[in-house]
């Protein structure tokens, strides 16, 4: 997984209208990403990744009109969640549930489900 490789999905999703590099650092052993994907029906996709070698933080923060409602990361806490670090945050709970390891494509995919965009044919 790479920065533009990222880039590249949610350039390419048909779900996207735009896509805004907020920041992007790209070094021999490790990259980074801040971008804003502005979606269909005035949803919002914030997209924070870091990978290196040997590890990857992730954050992908979904809203309409400035509410939170979804956001999906591996920051490192709520230790007692099964899947940790890997969890979902809903507007509805005030604690995070179960979610497995999650990457740009399957975030794309939910937030389709979610909102009702169907797939060109």
């Amino acid at each position: 997984m790479t920065v533009s490789h990222i880039l590249a999905v949610l350039s390419s999703s048909d779900l996207v209208i735009d896509v805004e590099v907020i920041e992007m650092n790209v070094e021999p052993k490790t990259q980074s990403l801040r971008a804003k994907a502005t979606l269909k029906r005035g949803y919002v996709l914030y997209v924070n990744e870091g990978i290196g070698e040997n590890y990857r933080r992730y954050s992908y923060h979904l809203q309409k009109d400035d509410e939170m409602m979804r956001r999906w990361d591996n920051a490192p806490h709520w230790k007692d969640i099964r899947t940790f670090p890997f969890h979902l945050h809903l507007s509805d709970k005030d604690k995070p549930i179960e979610c497995d390891e999650v990457f740009v494509s399957d975030v794309l995919l939910e937030i389709k489900n979610i909102i009702g965009v169907e797939e060109p044919d």
